[in-house]
């Protein structure tokens, strides 16, 4: 409670939310933010990750861009069947993040990523809750619906961390180096002065580039909330390569002690580990890669 009080009176930077101080904010009814979506060739898990977070959203805008397995089509259906949503074409290929071509001083800025991103979002309207939802993630919408409670003030910013798995024989793999990840890449904020930029450079001699969102600290005060989604980065056709030495069985992770070590203690939920849970919600996606509409 103390730890509340002290981010609300401006004497905190940011709060961490449990399980328990969760349960402080019931009193509130939860917003219902517009999702801010970009995909490209998500046949396979388009269909689960959109269905797993449509009871919790008003709406929102679903990007996407030089699509070759069917998400294009599954895209348009989708918002025909759902009119709240917008679909949003974007007309150049999109490079990768990341890639060496970003080295490139005179790279073409519309195949960007982040010229990409504002093209998108630039779709959504202005001065209401946005919720950053990705095309390989399944969540659990009462989960979500309850952190949609904790945005109080229009300058916080709800950072949703995420477990990083894969399922393969029947059995649930965790990332080795990156278990868990509230990197600040799924969040909720609102839409006020929004902007993605460019960033390139090395990190640990390895080139990297990618969009960044750049939130003034005085404008943005971050809330760290309990996990309410499991990433499966494995499924996508383009990232179809399950490297067993990058990952380790769930039921071999020591989650507690590297919980403790992380500070996460309280925000991971023992059925966000459940084997059954997770391998039933990878079930769900079109792993065949068949055509498939919503």
């Amino acid at each position: 409670m103390i730890k509340i009080l002290l981010f609300y009176l401006g004497l905190s930077k940011r709060l961490r939310i449990t399980e328990k101080l969760q349960n402080l904010y019931r009193w509130r009814r939860p917003i219902q933010p517009y999702a801010f979506i970009r995909v490209h060739n998500e046949i396979k898990t388009i269909d689960a990750a959109l269905k797993s977070v449509l009871p919790v959203l008003k709406g929102g805008v679903i990007g996407f861009n030089s699509c070759t397995d069917g998400t294009k089509e599954y895209v348009l259906e989708f918002c025909k069947k759902y009119p709240q949503f917008i679909p949003a074409e974007y007309p150049y290929d999109v490079i990768p993040a990341s890639n060496k071509l970003y080295m490139d001083d005179n790279i073409d800025i519309k195949k960007r990523l982040d010229s990409y991103y504002n093209f998108v979002w630039g779709k959504l309207p202005k001065d209401e809750w946005i919720i950053k939802i990705d095309g390989d993630h399944i969540w659990l919408p009462n989960i979500l619906k309850d952190l949609c409670r904790v945005p109080l003030r229009k300058k916080d910013c709800v950072i949703i961390s995420r477990l990083n798995l894969h399922c393969y024989d029947g059995k649930c793999y965790i990332h080795k180096r990156y278990p868990i990840l509230e990197n600040g890449d799924s969040w909720i904020l609102y839409n006020k002065n929004v902007k993605f930029e460019f960033w390139r450079g090395w990190i640990e001699d390895k080139f990297e580039a990618y969009e960044i969102l750049y939130l003034p600290k005085k404008e943005r005060k971050k809330i760290f909330t309990i996990c309410a989604n499991w990433h499966f980065p494995i499924v996508k056709n383009q990232r179809n390569n399950f490297n067993k030495d990058e990952w380790i069985l769930l039921k071999d992770f020591n989650i507690g002690k590297y919980i403790i070590e992380n500070k996460l203690e309280g925000r991971i939920q023992n059925y966000m580990i459940d084997e059954e849970k997770i391998l039933e919600a990878f079930s769900r996606f079109n792993h065949s890669g068949e055509r498939m509409l919503p």
